[in-house]
């Protein structure tokens, strides 16, 4: 066909407006043109059967099939998939725009190829109010916190949510590839359907799952990655560690004559305080590598195949994969083989069935060098004499060769079994109304043996160690939907149970003559140990939940939940956690038309969660051992038996959080910026917390409430597009958020009559302060040789501010715990972000990200009580004194740490 010019105009499905910047492009060319600030398009086309594409930010794409019309109207209907985004919220699911609780999808997409063994980590940074820790172990689960810290002694962790099913596994046994989604419950409103577990958050997981009518689809990915620290420590190499003996010395290794500038010629090695073996080492040109010896560079190997598909009335999910880990430090290797199984099946209209399975084996296996001795070990001397034997000191004193340990034989092996059946029901004669059941039984196991030949005074020590944890839950959930011209309504009864049973048994022992059978011949040792133990714990819960909504405009959900636990006394065994949340969607009502909006809703929510004791605390309990005879007659005749051990308290009871939200969720700029900021302010009371008492007691504490503990934040996540042309693409992600908890109050206590409630410095619990507040002496600088140093110390010592005496007015020239520590910071961080760049062009996609903690301390004590082998070296020896001279440096006395 002849060139033909094509004119169009396009506008917004909903209001009839012009869309300006719209991408017109010829489909399978990069043939193309933008609408102009009237909506309107001039586009020349050579073929007859030419596809017009019409895209814009916010927009649905529109595909046109050319017909040689010489004007295309072209309307866009605005793209709401975000607001209809469902978020699994705890026995069921609900569109985003009609949760009125501060729930979140994560965006795991975006991190599906990150080298992580466990998806949590995956989610650092990309959820506001979402802190992960760092794992120094591979295969390792990180540390979660959702929303800062809520209690002191209570459980920490967030409760994870696996396929609807609590999961009491480990998360890195739950292979990233088969997980479909991941929702996290922030607010009270959203997690208080899981009462007294849900204070600290709740995780929900979804694994993938199959399509119906689908031939089968068969997948492989493979992955490999390697890894680097991003901070490398170094030890002193023989130079720097020869030069800090000397400046540490400088009064012998330097001439007085010179101000400590010259060498003494008379001075070496020999004459220093340096170990023999250290000595040697000096003299004769010794130097070890004695870090780089212990690390090398780690790698992550994934292999994944899986098969979806489904028929008529069927459908499924098969997946295997292969995990091999190994991390920086020598023999820190961590491999897991995993299977999943699920399967829905419709046995008839009313009744569908299903499972979701997964089996997991981990290995653990390896031990690794002692890193705290690693640091203590001087660079002149070796890990293994001249015939090659390894030096059980290589200093020549007691710190025993940081290498010995990872001779050791060491099998650590886990497997569990993770299987959920479920079956649902549509009750025929009443629309809208289910009935689900839920079972759930996991299995976990594990064998722990090790042998090692340099340990127990070289003896020889092994264990053989084996432990299983049964987990067996059932839940039955009624459901009920409906709508009624108007008026949304879904309501949710729950009625559950769970138990976990543990038993485990440990055989040990040292001193053995023959080593050849390893951790097989623990019945050789000289001295041999066996212990064993059991445990049950069990919880009955009942939930009901309605969430209603008129004209998807004006939102309301309540909750109660009825939570039973074994672990309490009689008369405190059920708690009741209410919740409820209201929303309100301003865009869908009438007045509003500010353009610039796209979609606004108001939301606020109050409720309380719980947390649980541990599971005997409450009760007495009593232990049996040697040490536990009873005399019998004239004294000659003894025999074994039991003496209580614990102090039982049947008033113990929940400890419990209250927590309001307000928030907004908004969409802007025709879907330009998406986002959601929340506030939230939470109290925790009845506090679960270890009571010191009078030795009198024959006890050394209790389980009991007391104390108030305050924690707020603000959370931001921004989804922005600032950029979007035909073939480029650049998404930016924001999260921001800010926490911080103090403590109200602890044990009520005015001891000491000033005036105030006593805090608990041993256990660095301070009121008016927050959880984590470090607490030790402020360093004003470096004692320099010419300074007038105070009794005690000596130059190359840390300067400790004289803050007051005992009088607490002035300082006093004295240096004491008492009089001279004080509050230094915050352990954890107040404010974090996570920034995500996404640029796409064409196929390509990069992305990069980055996390930002801020006004955080950390303690540094490992270092500082590192001797002089992994410190820095004083630039010069008379003055500008910049690093201490030694890591001894009367650390017990200085207790940096408030835990110290």
């Amino acid at each position: 066909m002849q060139q033909q010019r094509v004119t169009g105009i396009v506008t917004d499905a909903t209001n009839g407006e012009a869309v300006i910047g719209a991408n017109v492009i010829i489909e399978g060319t990069t043939i193309g043109t933008v609408t102009d600030i009237d909506g309107k398009f001039s586009l020349e086309i050579q073929k007859s059967d030419a596809v017009l594409v019409v895209s814009f930010l916010g927009y649905v794409p529109e595909r046109i099939q050319y017909t040689g019309q010489s004007a295309i109207d072209v309307k866009l209907v605005p793209d709401i998939t975000k607001l209809e985004e469902v978020v699994v919220v705890g026995y069921g699911s609900m569109k985003k725009k009609d949760l009125t609780g501060a729930a979140i999808k994560a965006d795991i997409e975006s991190f599906r190829e990150s080298p992580n063994t466990s998806i949590m980590q995956s989610l650092q940074g990309s959820v506001a109010g979402i802190t992960i820790g760092q794992t120094n172990r591979a295969g390792q689960d990180p540390s979660i916190e959702v929303r800062g810290q809520t209690t002191i002694n209570g459980s920490k962790d967030p409760l994870i949510i696996l396929d609807g099913i609590i999961y009491r596994g480990r998360i890195s046994d739950i292979n990233p590839a088969d997980i479909e989604s991941v929702d996290i419950l922030k607010d009270a409103s959203s997690k208080a359907v899981y009462g007294a577990q849900a204070a600290n958050g709740v995780i929900m997981i979804t694994s993938k799952g199959g399509k119906k009518s689908q031939k089968p689809v068969i997948s492989y990915s493979a992955s490999y990655s390697i890894s680097e620290p991003t901070v490398k420590h170094r030890l002193l190499n023989r130079n720097e560690f020869l030069e800090k003996v000397k400046a540490i010395e400088y009064k012998r290794a330097y001439t007085a004559e010179s101000g400590y500038t010259e060498p003494n010629p008379t001075w070496d090695y020999t004459q220093s305080e340096m170990l023999p073996a250290v000595v040697a080492g000096a003299n004769n040109g010794t130097e070890y590598d004695w870090w780089g010896a212990a690390t090398s560079r780690g790698h992550l190997n994934n292999h994944v195949v899986n098969v979806t598909g489904g028929g008529e009335k069927i459908s499924y999910f098969l997946s295997g994969g292969f995990t091999d880990q190994k991390a920086l430090i020598i023999n820190d290797e961590y491999q897991r083989s995993h299977f999943r199984l699920n399967i829905d099946s419709d046995i008839a209209k009313w009744l569908t069935v299903g499972t979701n399975t997964f089996v997991s084996f981990a290995d653990f296996s390896g031990a690794v060098p002692t890193m705290a001795n690693l640091r203590r070990v001087a660079s002149v001397v070796t890990p293994k004499d001249a015939d090659g034997n390894w030096v059980i000191n290589p200093n020549g004193d007691n710190l025993v060769n940081p290498f010995l340990n990872a001779q050791a034989l060491s099998s650590d092996k886990r497997h569990q079994i993770n299987a959920n059946f479920y079956g649902l029901v549509k009750i025929p004669w009443v629309e809208g109304l289910t009935y689900r059941l839920n079972y759930n039984y996991t299995l976990d196991a594990r064998n722990n043996d090790i042998f090692n030949e340099f340990d127990a005074g070289l003896t020889g020590y092994a264990k053989k160690e084996t432990a299983n944890s049964y987990f067996t839950l059932l839940d039955n959930i009624v459901n009920f939907t409906r709508s009624f011209n108007s008026h949304n309504i879904n309501a949710t009864f729950v009625y559950g149970y769970n138990e976990t049973n543990w038993d485990g048994t440990i055989a040990e022992g040292d001193g053995f003559s023959n080593t050849a059978l390893g951790y097989n011949s623990v019945e050789q040792a000289t001295n041999q140990f066996i212990s064993s133990g059991a445990w049950e714990e069990k919880n009955l819960y009942q939930m009901g939940r309605v969430a209603y909504n008129f004209k998807n405009r004006y939102l309301l959900t309540a909750t109660i939940r009825r939570d039973g636990f074994s672990g309490f006394a009689e008369n405190n065994k059920f708690g009741l956690f209410p919740s409820v949340g209201a929303g309100w969607v301003v865009t869908e009502e009438g007045f509003f038309n500010i353009k610039a909006i796209d979609y606004i809703k108001v939301r606020a929510s109050y409720g309380v969660t719980g947390n649980q004791t541990s599971r005997y605390s409450s009760l007495a309990s009593v232990e049996s051992g040697d040490n536990q005879k009873y005399v019998f007659g004239d004294g000659g005749q003894t025999q074994n038996g039991l003496t209580v051990k614990s102090m039982a308290n049947g008033d113990l009871t929940w400890e419990t959080t209250d927590e309001l939200n307000a928030g907004v969720d908004f969409t802007i700029l025709d879907n330009r910026i998406r986002g959601s900021i929340d506030y939230y302010n939470a109290r925790t009371k009845d506090l679960l917390w270890d009571v010191v008492i009078p030795r009198v007691t024959g006890f050394s504490s209790v389980r009991t409430n007391l104390g108030e503990l305050k924690n707020h934040g603000i959370e931001i996540n921004l989804n922005t597009t600032p950029v979007k042309t035909t073939n480029f693409k650049w998404d930016l992600n924001v999260t921001f958020a800010s926490n911080k908890n103090k403590i109200v109050s602890l044990l009520g206590e005015d001891k000491d009559g000033d005036g105030k409630e006593d805090d608990l410095i041993s256990s660095g619990l301070f009121i008016g302060e927050s959880i984590g507040t470090i607490y030790g002496f402020e360093i004003e600088g470096i004692w320099q040789v010419d300074d007038e140093v105070m009794s005690g110390y000596f130059p190359g010592t840390y300067k400790i501010k004289d803050q007051a005496g005992p009088d607490k007015t002035a300082p006093d020239g004295n240096i004491t715990a008492a009089d001279d520590r004080v509050i230094l910071g915050e352990s954890k961080p107040i404010f974090t972000m996570g920034i995500q760049n996404t640029l796409a062009y064409k196929n390509f996609t990069l992305r990069f990200f980055s996390i930002l903690l801020m006004e955080v301390k950390t303690v540094i004590w490992p270092t500082i009580i590192c001797p002089i082998y992994s410190l820095q070296v004083w630039p010069q020896v008379q003055t500008g004194l910049t690093h201490t001279m030694s890591g001894h440096l009367l650390i017990r006395a200085l207790d940096m740490h408030r835990n110290g």
